[in-house]
Protein backbone atom coordinates (compact mmCIF):
# COMPACT_ATOMS: atom_id res chain seq x y z
CA UNK A 1 0.00 0.00 0.00
CA UNK A 2 1.17 3.37 -1.14
CA UNK A 3 2.81 5.68 2.09
CA UNK A 4 -0.19 8.46 1.33
CA UNK A 5 -2.59 5.94 2.05
CA UNK A 6 -1.13 4.70 5.13
CA UNK A 7 -1.30 8.25 6.35
CA UNK A 8 -5.02 8.57 5.16
CA UNK A 9 -5.66 5.47 7.18
CA UNK A 10 -3.59 6.65 10.11
CA UNK A 11 -5.81 10.15 9.85
CA UNK A 12 -9.12 8.63 9.75
CA UNK A 13 -8.29 6.25 12.61
CA UNK A 14 -6.79 9.22 14.46
CA UNK A 15 -10.27 11.34 13.97
CA UNK A 16 -12.45 8.62 14.74
CA UNK A 17 -10.41 7.60 17.90
CA UNK A 18 -11.01 11.03 19.00
CA UNK A 19 -14.21 10.61 18.57
CA UNK A 20 -14.95 7.24 20.53
CA UNK A 21 -13.21 8.74 23.42
CA UNK A 22 -15.57 11.82 23.64
CA UNK A 23 -18.54 9.47 22.91
CA UNK A 24 -16.65 7.59 26.20
CA UNK A 25 -16.20 10.41 28.27
CA UNK A 26 -20.28 12.18 27.85
CA UNK A 27 -21.43 8.62 27.71
CA UNK A 28 -24.94 9.00 29.14
CA UNK A 29 -27.75 6.70 27.39
CA UNK A 30 -31.26 7.92 27.37
CA UNK A 31 -33.16 4.76 26.61
CA UNK A 32 -30.41 1.20 26.92
CA UNK A 33 -33.43 -0.49 25.78
CA UNK A 34 -34.23 1.11 22.40
CA UNK A 35 -30.39 1.66 22.30
CA UNK A 36 -29.81 -2.15 22.29
CA UNK A 37 -32.76 -2.75 19.71
CA UNK A 38 -31.37 -0.23 17.35
CA UNK A 39 -27.85 -1.81 17.24
CA UNK A 40 -29.78 -5.42 17.03
CA UNK A 41 -31.58 -3.88 14.37
CA UNK A 42 -28.53 -2.15 12.78
CA UNK A 43 -26.58 -5.12 12.45
CA UNK A 44 -29.30 -7.01 10.72
CA UNK A 45 -29.36 -4.37 8.42
CA UNK A 46 -25.45 -4.80 8.19
CA UNK A 47 -25.99 -8.23 7.28
CA UNK A 48 -27.73 -7.41 4.13
CA UNK A 49 -24.97 -5.63 2.01
CA UNK A 50 -24.35 -5.53 -1.85
CA UNK A 51 -21.23 -5.11 -3.31
CA UNK A 52 -20.40 -2.34 -5.98
CA UNK A 53 -19.43 -3.35 -9.25
CA UNK A 54 -15.83 -2.06 -10.15
CA UNK A 55 -14.60 -1.45 -6.13
CA UNK A 56 -13.70 -3.64 -3.13
CA UNK A 57 -16.05 -2.48 -0.90
CA UNK A 58 -19.83 -3.10 -0.01
CA UNK A 59 -23.08 -0.92 0.85
CA UNK A 60 -26.08 -1.66 3.49
CA UNK A 61 -28.96 -0.70 4.68
CA UNK A 62 -27.26 -0.15 8.01
CA UNK A 63 -27.47 3.81 7.31
CA UNK A 64 -31.63 3.66 7.65
CA UNK A 65 -30.97 3.13 11.13
CA UNK A 66 -28.26 5.76 11.94
CA UNK A 67 -30.48 8.41 10.33
CA UNK A 68 -33.23 7.65 12.80
CA UNK A 69 -31.17 7.37 15.65
CA UNK A 70 -30.04 11.14 14.72
CA UNK A 71 -33.68 11.93 15.36
CA UNK A 72 -34.25 9.29 18.75
CA UNK A 73 -30.90 8.31 20.48
CA UNK A 74 -28.14 10.50 21.52
CA UNK A 75 -24.96 11.46 19.73
CA UNK A 76 -22.98 8.31 21.22
CA UNK A 77 -25.71 5.79 21.18
CA UNK A 78 -25.47 6.50 17.48
CA UNK A 79 -21.93 6.54 16.69
CA UNK A 80 -21.54 3.33 18.41
CA UNK A 81 -24.30 1.88 16.31
CA UNK A 82 -22.71 3.05 13.15
CA UNK A 83 -19.27 1.44 14.34
CA UNK A 84 -21.29 -1.83 15.24
CA UNK A 85 -22.85 -1.40 11.74
CA UNK A 86 -19.19 -1.11 10.07
CA UNK A 87 -17.50 -4.24 11.81
CA UNK A 88 -20.37 -6.20 11.05
CA UNK A 89 -20.47 -5.21 7.60
CA UNK A 90 -17.11 -5.51 7.26
CA UNK A 91 -16.43 -9.06 8.80
CA UNK A 92 -19.71 -11.08 8.69
CA UNK A 93 -20.43 -13.64 5.26
CA UNK A 94 -17.09 -11.98 3.40
CA UNK A 95 -16.44 -12.99 -0.04
CA UNK A 96 -11.64 -13.01 1.18
CA UNK A 97 -11.30 -12.35 4.32
CA UNK A 98 -10.71 -8.94 5.23
CA UNK A 99 -7.18 -7.25 6.11
CA UNK A 100 -6.91 -5.69 9.45
CA UNK A 101 -6.40 -2.44 7.59
CA UNK A 102 -9.55 -2.91 5.54
CA UNK A 103 -11.43 -3.60 8.74
CA UNK A 104 -10.16 -0.22 10.68
CA UNK A 105 -10.45 1.76 8.14
CA UNK A 106 -13.93 0.56 7.51
CA UNK A 107 -14.93 1.28 11.20
CA UNK A 108 -12.98 4.47 11.33
CA UNK A 109 -14.74 5.89 7.53
CA UNK A 110 -18.39 5.10 9.39
CA UNK A 111 -17.39 6.46 12.75
CA UNK A 112 -16.43 9.88 11.14
CA UNK A 113 -19.36 10.04 8.73
CA UNK A 114 -21.93 9.54 11.74
CA UNK A 115 -20.73 11.53 13.83
CA UNK A 116 -20.30 14.77 11.21
CA UNK A 117 -23.40 13.58 10.10
CA UNK A 118 -25.40 13.78 13.52
CA UNK A 119 -23.60 16.77 14.20
CA UNK A 120 -24.73 18.47 11.24
CA UNK A 121 -28.13 17.30 11.34
CA UNK A 122 -28.62 19.04 14.84
CA UNK A 123 -26.15 21.75 14.86
CA UNK A 124 -27.62 23.47 11.78
CA UNK A 125 -31.71 23.63 12.29
CA UNK A 126 -30.29 25.20 15.69
CA UNK A 127 -28.53 27.78 14.50
CA UNK A 128 -31.50 28.60 12.19
CA UNK A 129 -33.99 28.45 14.64
CA UNK A 130 -35.11 25.29 12.59
CA UNK A 131 -37.44 22.32 14.72
CA UNK A 132 -38.24 20.18 11.73
CA UNK A 133 -37.15 16.38 11.44
CA UNK A 134 -37.97 16.46 8.39
CA UNK A 135 -34.45 19.38 8.05
CA UNK A 136 -32.39 17.29 10.20
CA UNK A 137 -33.14 13.87 8.26
CA UNK A 138 -32.22 16.15 4.87
CA UNK A 139 -29.35 17.59 6.13
CA UNK A 140 -27.98 14.22 7.67
CA UNK A 141 -28.42 12.28 4.69
CA UNK A 142 -26.56 14.54 2.77
CA UNK A 143 -23.77 14.74 4.90
CA UNK A 144 -23.46 10.81 5.30
CA UNK A 145 -23.82 10.14 1.70
CA UNK A 146 -21.20 12.90 0.26
CA UNK A 147 -18.61 11.78 3.25
CA UNK A 148 -19.00 8.10 3.17
CA UNK A 149 -18.46 8.06 -0.53
CA UNK A 150 -15.51 10.84 -0.70
CA UNK A 151 -13.80 8.99 2.26
CA UNK A 152 -13.95 5.42 0.43
CA UNK A 153 -13.19 6.92 -2.76
CA UNK A 154 -9.88 8.79 -1.55
CA UNK A 155 -8.68 5.50 0.69
CA UNK A 156 -9.35 3.49 -2.85
CA UNK A 157 -7.51 6.17 -5.18
CA UNK A 158 -4.45 6.20 -3.20
CA UNK A 159 -4.12 3.08 -2.47
CA UNK A 160 -4.49 2.19 -6.06
CA UNK A 161 -3.57 5.08 -8.06
CA UNK A 162 -6.62 5.88 -9.65
CA UNK A 163 -8.21 9.00 -10.74
CA UNK A 164 -10.25 10.47 -7.47
CA UNK A 165 -12.88 12.26 -9.65
CA UNK A 166 -13.71 9.23 -11.57
CA UNK A 167 -14.06 7.04 -8.42
CA UNK A 168 -15.94 9.30 -6.57
CA UNK A 169 -18.41 9.61 -9.49
CA UNK A 170 -19.17 6.17 -9.95
CA UNK A 171 -18.95 5.28 -6.29
CA UNK A 172 -22.10 8.11 -6.10
CA UNK A 173 -23.56 7.00 -9.20
CA UNK A 174 -24.25 3.63 -7.63
CA UNK A 175 -25.09 4.24 -4.04
CA UNK A 176 -26.96 7.77 -4.32
CA UNK A 177 -30.49 5.86 -5.41
CA UNK A 178 -29.77 3.13 -2.78
CA UNK A 179 -29.59 6.31 0.21
CA UNK A 180 -32.20 8.07 -1.57
CA UNK A 181 -34.93 5.27 -0.92
CA UNK A 182 -33.38 4.01 2.55
CA UNK A 183 -33.78 7.62 3.43
CA UNK A 184 -37.27 8.44 2.36
CA UNK A 185 -38.08 5.39 4.43
CA UNK A 186 -36.62 6.54 7.53
CA UNK A 187 -37.80 10.01 7.25
CA UNK A 188 -41.27 8.24 6.84
CA UNK A 189 -41.02 6.34 9.80
CA UNK A 190 -39.18 8.70 11.80
CA UNK A 191 -42.10 11.53 11.02
CA UNK A 192 -44.70 9.10 11.74
CA UNK A 193 -43.21 8.39 14.90
CA UNK A 194 -42.45 11.82 16.24
CA UNK A 195 -39.73 10.67 17.18
CA UNK A 196 -40.55 8.13 20.39
CA UNK A 197 -43.04 5.47 18.91
CA UNK A 198 -41.02 2.59 18.12
CA UNK A 199 -43.78 0.36 16.74
CA UNK A 200 -44.09 2.69 13.93
CA UNK A 201 -40.02 2.82 13.31
CA UNK A 202 -40.02 -0.85 13.43
CA UNK A 203 -42.18 -1.08 10.08
CA UNK A 204 -39.45 -0.26 8.05
CA UNK A 205 -37.52 -3.72 8.71
CA UNK A 206 -39.80 -5.09 5.78
CA UNK A 207 -39.54 -2.17 4.11
CA UNK A 208 -35.61 -1.61 4.16
CA UNK A 209 -35.86 -5.59 2.69
CA UNK A 210 -37.36 -5.24 0.19
CA UNK A 211 -35.38 -2.31 -1.19
CA UNK A 212 -32.36 -4.49 -0.60
CA UNK A 213 -33.95 -6.87 -3.08
CA UNK A 214 -35.10 -4.71 -5.62
CA UNK A 215 -31.43 -2.54 -5.48
CA UNK A 216 -29.53 -6.09 -5.31
CA UNK A 217 -31.44 -7.14 -8.53
CA UNK A 218 -30.72 -3.75 -9.72
CA UNK A 219 -26.80 -3.99 -10.01
CA UNK A 220 -27.32 -7.66 -11.18
CA UNK A 221 -29.32 -6.50 -14.21
CA UNK A 222 -26.82 -3.70 -14.52
CA UNK A 223 -23.57 -5.43 -14.48
CA UNK A 224 -25.47 -8.00 -17.14
CA UNK A 225 -26.45 -5.66 -19.36
CA UNK A 226 -22.68 -3.95 -19.45
CA UNK A 227 -21.50 -7.44 -20.22
CA UNK A 228 -23.65 -7.96 -23.12
CA UNK A 229 -22.87 -4.41 -24.59
CA UNK A 230 -19.61 -5.64 -24.12
CA UNK A 231 -19.71 -8.77 -26.18
CA UNK A 232 -21.89 -7.02 -28.70
CA UNK A 233 -18.89 -4.36 -29.53
CA UNK A 234 -16.62 -7.48 -29.82
CA UNK A 235 -18.62 -9.30 -31.82
CA UNK A 236 -18.73 -6.01 -33.87
CA UNK A 237 -14.94 -5.94 -33.84
CA UNK A 238 -14.83 -9.21 -34.85
CA UNK A 239 -16.88 -8.83 -37.67
CA UNK A 240 -15.13 -5.78 -39.23
CA UNK A 241 -12.14 -7.48 -38.77
CA UNK A 242 -13.50 -10.48 -40.54
CA UNK A 243 -14.62 -8.40 -43.12
CA UNK A 244 -11.39 -6.12 -43.97
CA UNK A 245 -9.21 -9.85 -44.44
Amino acid sequence: MATKAKLYIAITAALATAILAEVAARWNPENLGRFFLFSALAMLASAMKIRLPGFKTTISTNFVFLLIGMAMLSFGETVLIGLGGALMQSLWKTQTRPKPVQVLFNGACLTVCTAAAFWTSHAVPSMLGLNSTAVMMVLGACVYVVLNTGLVSLVISLAEGRSLTELWSSCYEWTFPYFLMGAAVAGLASAASHGTNLGVALLIVPAMYFVYLYYRMHIVRAVLDNLSNVGQEGDTVLACASQGR
